[in-house]
């Protein structure tokens, strides 16, 4: 190997191993702090509403070191990191900030996903059910982040140079990702969409407790929607 050559695997080692290292670092405790606070509002949750309809369940459980769930009712928040760091296309607008500007090395980000899923997809196994992807938290080596979301979180956390990680901002976007699956109502699709049915796939179906179920089908972030136009 020339001299040259190992020089340069040493400076990327100290530039982006060590970098992405430290990302999962901070990420993995951001994800920590986040998993605390959905079982602090289970615990307020269960205590408040349970005296008054015992026949809503509210739980929290944490499945791995990178998973954990909120069920309530016939819903379940379900929070995951991502054991890898990512860095964003060009053409992303992260790149305008002064902030990165400043030093490229913020750009680079570990994630965390906050998805809505039926409970009853969970507990029977449904496999072709679809749940939907509410937001996924940015969080770079300074813990300064960025959310892309459905509703006011697509918007309320964009600015990634002012926004950094405390207990009281992942509250907030805990217990709006809870809002907004409470508000999204599960629909009856068109009856001509369903009539056909092979007795394979009926057959599927009673042993999945159901016909296939999601409150969407897909989903694009206001920046991909851009991005794509």
């Amino acid at each position: 190997m020339s001299e040259e050559n190992y020089k340069q695997i040493l400076g990327k080692l100290e530039s982006k191993a060590s970098l992405k290292q430290a990302i999962y670092r901070s990420t993995a405790e951001v994800f920590g702090q986040t998993k605390n606070i959905l079982s602090k509002i289970a615990t307020r949750l269960h205590a408040d509403y349970t005296p008054l309809d015992p026949s809503v369940e509210v739980n929290y459980k944490e499945n791995n070191q990178f998973e954990a769930q909120l069920k309530f009712s016939g819903d379940m928040l379900m929070l995951s990191m991502h054991s890898n760091v990512f860095n964003f296309d060009e053409a992303h607008s992260i790149f305008q900030s002064n902030y990165v500007k400043a030093d490229k090395s913020l750009s680079y980000c570990g994630v965390i996903y906050v998805h809505n899923f039926l409970a009853d997809s969970i507990k029977y196994n449904r496999l072709a059910d679809e749940g939907t992807l509410i937001a996924r938290i940015l969080i770079n080596k300074e813990k300064h982040f960025m959310v892309e979301g459905e509703g006011a979180l697509g918007f309320l956390y964009e600015d990634f140079e002012a926004n950094v990680i405390t207990e009281e901002k992942l509250t907030d976007i805990l217990e709006r990702s809870i809002l907004f699956c409470l508000n999204t109502d599960l629909l009856l699709p068109p009856f001509a969409q369903i009539k056909d049915v092979t007795l394979h796939q009926k057959q599927t179906m009673v042993a999945g407790s159901g016909y296939p179920t999601g409150k969407r089908l897909g989903y694009l972030f206001s920046s991909e929607i851009q991005q794509n136009s």
